[in-house]
């Protein structure tokens, strides 16, 4: 196998291994509820998660972009502490305010690393091989389609502990491959980068930060989705095993346009895809808060093939346009800050709004975020030209 297959394959194993944590995050309210919290707890504990991830990415990302060996290195870091966190929660029972802590903890090292995980892609490429980002995108979204399959059925027979278990084997293949990436020498760009033209800070981009607006809507509606997919599934006669079914089949869906999206690139712009996928959150969140069915949720669910599969790789790709390489942890970051500022929103009132006011109110404030989000995003969101220029 050639370098830069390797290259490639690795990154493809990366994602895939850091989207099977990411799968674990679907299964919180199973762990939780298990455990005996509330609805109302289970929105307070994750949204504690995102806050503190939200709270350590950006010093993470800094850290990343500061020399050449650091993005392995805080990766491998990251990773330790979430295999940590994890088999901690193995040997804590019942409910309690550790078991809260260290799930806390559990969750927010997940977080933190997903900016630095899509980053890492840059890296490679500074050694000289280019990543098909949506192909190696796509084996996250089958890695976390397969797992969910299978710990569906495995909590709902075996119990919850099945989550943390998932987690610590996860870690340890994760681990494994930055241990892989360690032995790689330095991109050779390294030396060149203090004699490279400073890039523009991202922020002072009026469409990035549109985008930015944008984005944080509409991952208050994906998140709840997410978050609470059991209540949904539960409210019209489903279970864990469906929960893990639901989940499964939404990954699955994301495959086609991850793997076409270098495709989609050489005929479509980053802005218009992400214009494009935006709408069709909205168009998702709207179906699921109107099905009565289970076969109603899984058609509403559909749009994820155009919603969320599109958006992922479209705004990493555009998070690099505007930062250039210098900056693109950095970049990768802002962009999770306000996937984060949304999840953290629908983490905590959704389960406040769900023990008042019902499942389906809280519902219908996820479409109506995703429908001001669609409209940001179509209205602020300029082409690669027009963003360049900061316009």
């Amino acid at each position: 196998m050639s370098g830069s297959r390797r290259f490639r394959v690795a990154y493809g194993g990366l994602n895939g291994v850091y989207w099977m944590l990411c799968c674990l995050n679907s299964f919180t309210s199973s762990f939780l509820l298990g455990r005996g919290y509330s609805n109302s707890e289970l929105g307070a504990v994750m949204a504690a998660g995102y806050v503190l991830g939200l709270a350590l990415q950006q010093p993470a990302a800094a850290l990343a972009d500061r020399t050449a060996r650091a993005p392995v290195a805080v990766i491998t870091a990251g990773t330790g502490l979430v295999g940590l966190t994890a088999g901690l929660l193995l040997v804590m029972p019942g409910r309690s305010f550790a078991v809260t802590a260290v799930y806390v903890l559990f969750f927010a090292f997940i977080i933190l690393l997903q900016p630095l995980v899509n980053g890492f892609a840059f890296y490679i490429e500074r050694l000289g091989t280019a990543i098909p980002f949506g192909v190696c995108r796509a084996v996250g979204s089958l890695s976390y389609g397969l797992l969910a399959a299978a710990l569906g059925r495995i909590v709902q027979r075996r119990g919850v502990n099945a989550v943390p278990w998932a987690g610590v084997l996860t870690a340890l293949a994760m681990a494994g491959l930055m241990v892989w990436f360690s032995r790689v020498g330095t991109p050779p760009a390294a030396e060149k980068r203090e004699a490279a033209a400073p890039s523009v800070s991202p922020l002072k981009n009026r469409c990035f930060r549109m985008m930015l607006a944008a984005t944080a809507l509409l991952f208050f509606s994906h998140a709840f989705l997410s978050v609470y997919m059991l209540q949904i599934v539960r409210n019209v006669g489903g279970d864990n095993e469906d929960l893990g079914m639901m989940t499964a089949f939404v990954a699955v869906l994301e495959l086609p346009a991850m793997f076409l999206f270098d495709r989609l690139l050489r005929r479509f712009s980053c802005a218009g895809l992400l214009r494009f996928a935006a709408v069709f959150f909205a168009v998702k969140t709207s179906l699921v808060l109107a099905a009565g069915s289970l076969p109603g949720v899984y058609g509403g669910m559909f749009f994820q093939i155009f919603a969320y599969a599109l958006f992922i790789p479209a705004s990493v790709r555009y998070a690099g346009q505007v930062s250039g390489p210098e900056n693109a942890n950095r970049a990768q970051a802002w962009v999770t800050v306000m996937t984060t500022v949304g999840s953290v929103c629908a983490s905590g009132l959704g389960g406040v709004m769900i023990d008042r006011l019902g499942l389906k109110a809280a519902l219908a404030l996820a479409a109506a975020c995703a429908a001001a989000g669609a409209a940001v995003m179509v209205l602020g969101v300029r082409e690669k030209e027009k963003t360049m220029t900061g316009s």
